[in-house]
């Protein structure tokens, strides 16, 4: 978006030369942070458990309602944002505060039989 030769940076620059770029703060301090989370190995796993987690929920309103049933109107799994780093907070908060309701809601998966293998063990999940 704030291209230097095809953005909005450019497309400003050319009905007004004299303008001046200036980045947000907001989304270089989200790229800092975000960048700093992928050098860490640990960190990205778990990010990216978190995000798994919410994907396998959130794919089909059966799921979300045996996680539903769990939480019993607790607050409910997040998705990670690729934009606000806050998003992250929220997911970990609520995976936090959620974590025994979420384990039950898997087992309840893994334990039924007629659900297919593939559910039963989804692939970044368990």
């Amino acid at each position: 978006m704030s291209g230097k030769y095809t953005g909005l940076q450019a497309r400003i620059k050319q009905v007004c030369p004299h303008a001046v770029y200036v980045p947000c703060s907001a989304h270089s301090l989200n790229l800092v942070g975000k960048c700093a989370a992928n050098c860490c190995f640990l960190a990205e796993d778990f990010f990216n458990l978190i995000q798994n987690l919410y994907v396998f929920f959130s794919s089909s309103t059966y799921r979300w309602q045996i996680l539903s049933k769990q939480l019993q109107g607790n607050v409910t799994i997040k998705m990670l944002s690729g934009t606000r780093w806050s998003a992250r907070h929220d997911a970990c908060f609520s995976l936090s505060y959620n974590w025994k309701e979420i384990i039950k809601a898997l087992e309840e998966f893994e334990n039924n039989k007629l659900e297919k293998p593939q559910t039963r063990c989804e692939p970044g999940v368990c």
